[in-house]
């Protein structure tokens, strides 16, 4: 009897560590995002997750700076052979930390506007916020087809610097991504 309560009590314990590790993982995730038409251009609204495990926290916070790409894709499904890519855009953002002033700074590199945080926390979430983006003219798409457009966001390790550029071809935590969400282009 006391060696089976030992063994569900290990048993508790390795679950317990194991959702302690998982809960130290980066996390990116695409919650929601759609698109609209408007004077002939499609436009793109997104919201997206952001949370960096222990491993890009301490080396966001050791002066690596951390590339972002939100990659969108509008696709024709076809039944018998592959999707057709019909359009691709990329967003992508260079997150740094600048401990002399405490300061995040959040660099979209598609315009090079630039923001600073006080917070990682508020960084994440306006990197998140995607809002208004033009993604493509509506006259390029064959108006007798059915298009479908896709996201997803991931760390760009080919960013890094090249020690940790190894690591990323090796280690799921310094390559993360989200998995493709996937919605009717309208």
């Amino acid at each position: 009897m006391v060696l089976k309560l030992g063994v569900w009590v290990v048993l508790a314990m390795a679950l317990l560590v194991g959702n302690a590790a998982r809960a130290q993982e980066t996390q990116l995730k695409v919650e929601h995002a759609r698109t609209y038409l408007s004077e002939g251009v499609y436009y793109l609204h997104a919201d997206l997750h952001y949370r960096l495990g222990s491993v890009l926290d301490e080396a966001l916070h050791s002066g690596v700076a951390l590339t972002f790409e939100a990659q969108i894709q509008i696709i024709r499904p076809r039944d018998w052979w592959l999707n057709v890519t019909s359009a691709e855009l990329s967003l992508r953002y260079r997150l740094e930390y600048q401990p002399l002033t405490r300061l995040y700074v959040l660099t979209h590199l598609n315009t090079g506007v630039k923001q600073t945080f006080f917070r990682l926390s508020s960084a994440l979430h306006a990197m998140g916020k995607i809002d208004r983006v033009p993604l493509l003219d509506a006259a390029l798409l064959d108006a007798d087809e059915a298009y479908r457009a896709r996201m997803r966001s991931r760390l760009l390790f080919d960013a890094l610097p090249l020690p940790l550029r190894v690591r990323g071809y090796i280690g799921r935590e310094w390559s993360p991504s989200s998995d493709w969400y996937t919605w009717p282009l309208r």
